[in-house]
């Protein structure tokens, strides 16, 4: 968390937006947007997109469908 490793950081506020998050990759770039595609969904698959989007974003984030 943020602070941890400087006592004079103070976090004020957690779950702060509901925006979805997203990755924009170049019209046409299909090779690019398979491959990040992919990656997530080995992510998801092996349970380590959930854990990063509760560890960064806090317990009231959700995974992506």
């Amino acid at each position: 968390m943020v602070g941890c490793d400087r006592p004079k950081l103070k976090v004020v506020e957690i779950g702060i937006t509901r925006k979805r998050l997203g990755i924009c990759v170049g019209k046409g770039n299909t090779v690019l947007a398979d491959a990040i595609g992919k990656a997530q969904a080995a992510l998801m698959a092996d349970g380590t997109l959930p854990a990063l989007i509760k560890q960064w974003l806090g317990k009231g984030a959700t995974v992506p469908e």
